[in-house]
């Protein structure tokens, strides 16, 4: 301890002032004892004095070969690039050991190429060694292809906007590490081109206001913090909303004996109204195919006798004949028998007769039976109305 603090140009008497202790007065307190200064010194060398890279415990990196046939536990270039590269910037350790660690996980074709460049330049920086398997494993690509890349990402359908932030950051940091963006442009580069291929989702834009922020943009860590969250409150809401819906028709349903369905019943009037057309066109059809066989020239014309039928003859009480055949029980519309105009001019004439009308009544009578008359001229006269 002595022959230390000699060579230091130090006395024991010095150690309180170099440890950050106030010298007390000799005659209040006793001086320390020598294995207190020894306890003191340690922890004050090693505060200021790193330990020996050799005795510092460290993980090991991934190991990658570069060869046509992976080794076990090999994994793809880009990620081990991204993983080698981050593991050696946070070791605080001298150049050369950092290039010891990276020989220490090559094999095969990569061990190769450090080789080649220790032959030329025995003390070649680790930097220097990344960029040269960079450049024989890598990608072919420049800088204006990583940066078209960038610019060209856009958010896919059904993608959330937190992954499709994830995504760009990979692209961008490939840019900066082939020098196609700055890294005092990263954060606005990168918010701009958010802003530029975010196609979906759009009211996220608008409540983080993203667009006026790029002026002062916000780092990676903080906007894809906010995005997240406003990406929960939206999803939330949605299944509120959903509840809520399921809430209210559940609320408003009714009994099945008492639902109507305003579909169904239009579509049971309609068929109801069509069988009740197809009905009509039926009879319509049986009495015009009735009336094809009647002779022309004895005709009856039926819608004459309808009109200027008495109405008494459909009192209760009162029997009513056909105007084809002439016999009772029946109508013309639904009569198979053989026509008879003779029978149905005799119970017209009978029919008004006894309505009780006289001459006027038979007089009216015979402007709609002008068409009976005629071909029955030969064979009947007509009598008087008063007989």
């Amino acid at each position: 301890m002595s022959a230390f603090l000699g060579k230091e140009g130090k006395t024991l008497a010095d150690m309180a002032g170099l440890l950050g202790l106030k010298p007390e007065a000799p005659q209040q307190e006793p001086a320390p004892s020598p294995d207190e200064w020894v306890k003191a010194l340690g922890q004050a060398l090693g505060k200021v004095m790193p330990p020996h890279p050799e005795s510092s415990p460290y993980r090991k990196l991934r190991l990658f070969s570069g060869g046509p046939t992976p080794i076990p536990g090999e994994e793809a270039f880009e990620p081990w690039l991204e993983h080698t590269t981050e593991m050696l910037q946070e070791w605080a350790v001298p150049d050369a050991e950092k290039r010891r660690r990276l020989i220490e996980c090559l094999r095969g074709p990569a061990l190769d190429v450090i080789r080649t460049l220790k032959l030329g330049n025995p003390g070649v920086k680790v930097k220097d060694c990344l960029e040269a398997l960079d450049h024989a494993f890598g990608r072919t690509e420049g800088s204006e292809d990583v940066y078209c890349k960038f610019l060209n990402a856009r958010q896919q359908k059904g993608e959330k906007v937190s992954a499709y932030i994830q995504k760009l950051e990979k692209l961008l940091q490939r840019a900066i590490m082939r020098g196609a963006v700055a890294v005092e442009q990263m954060d606005r580069t990168r918010l701009a081109q958010i802003v530029r291929g975010i196609q979906y989702q759009n009211p996220i834009l608008l409540h983080l206001r993203l667009r006026e922020r790029q002026n002062n943009p916000p780092s990676y860590s903080s906007l894809i913090k906010e995005v997240r969250e406003e990406e929960e409150r939206q999803a939330a809401g949605e299944v509120w909303e959903v509840q809520h819906q399921a809430t209210s028709t559940t609320s408003m349903r009714t009994p099945k004996a008492l639902m109507v369905n305003p579909q169904e019943e239009l579509t049971q009037r309609v068929q109801a109204l069509t069988q009740k057309v197809t009905e009509l066109e039926n009879t319509f059809d049986s009495a015009k195919t009735s009336r094809c066989k009647e002779p022309s020239g004895t005709m009856v014309q039926r819608t004459t006798f309808r009109t200027s039928a008495p109405p008494h003859q459909q009192r209760k009480g009162q029997s009513f004949f056909c105007y084809r055949c002439g016999q009772g029980g029946h109508i013309a519309a639904r009569c198979q028998n053989a026509e008879n105009p003779m029978l149905v001019y005799q119970k017209l004439r009978t029919t008004w007769g006894k309505s009780g009308n006289g001459p006027r009544a038979w007089e009216g009578s015979r402007l709609g039976l002008q068409d009976v008359e005629a071909p029955l001229e030969e064979t009947m006269r007509p009598e008087s109305p008063q007989d």
